[in-house]
């Protein structure tokens, strides 16, 4: 083994590790870009660990803990975050000792909490379901998600207004329903759907934006008799 080899790869890894914290995998994985033989990668990798530089085990602890206080994450997406980075599926079996199911109850409170306050104005199904999506992508599980959202109260107090404003909100809904309406004509048109699977199409597209039913069948005969 070539000792000036030995002392750059040494040198990157030192450099490498001062930018954050890196799993033995991601140490790996950038000194081979660097085109490093593997006598070379394991002699670094082994005085790495000697001096405690590399500790796969101190890494999990201290990723749980930072998810636990800053980002939240369910299990779900930590289990896929570490095991991406090389953490050994024996380590992550302790996923559920260091995070229980109570602690991920409350970092997903936080996340739906945090959520909710960004969808003022909006349904309360429309609500229900970008909550459901977030936190699905955040990786808590669905009953976990299912129970916080029923618990939130999504509904907004009422405000007072009066009839000039209620006449300008009222028309402010009518364009956005008339917007969405056109483009859903264009976009299932497009795909070749006519007649009742046309409108089947539009109703089931406008409903998931959180129109009431009676809004869109209205629509739709109103567009009918045009």
């Amino acid at each position: 083994m070539k000792t000036n080899q030995t002392q750059k790869a040494m040198d990157m890894a030192v450099k490498y590790l001062s930018f954050k914290a890196r799993t033995e995998n991601e140490m790996v994985v950038y000194l081979k870009k660097k085109n490093m033989d593997d006598a070379t990668i394991d002699h670094v990798m082994a005085k790495l660990k000697e001096y405690r530089y590399l500790d796969d085990q101190a890494y999990f602890k201290n990723y749980i803990e930072y998810n636990r206080q800053v980002t939240h994450y369910g299990t779900r997406r930590i289990h896929q975050d570490l095991g991406r980075r090389g953490i050994s599926d024996e380590l992550l079996l302790n996923l559920e000792d260091l995070f229980p199911r109570e602690e991920e109850y409350v970092c997903a409170e936080a996340v739906a909490q945090k959520g909710l306050k960004t969808l003022k104005g909006q349904t309360v199904q429309q609500k229900r379901k970008k909550l459901y999506d977030r936190m699905s992508r955040m990786g808590f599980p669905s009953d976990m998600i299912l129970e916080i959202t029923r618990n939130l109260e999504l509904e907004e107090a009422p405000v007072e207004l009066s009839k000039d404003e209620m006449a300008i909100e009222e028309q402010k809904q009518m364009d956005k329903l008339n917007r969405d309406y056109e483009k859903y004509l264009r976009t299932h048109k497009n795909k070749g759907y006519k007649g009742k699977d046309l409108e089947y199409r539009i109703s089931k597209s406008l409903m998931g934006r959180g129109y009431p039913y009676e809004v869109i069948k209205n629509k739709l005969a109103e567009m009918r008799e045009e």
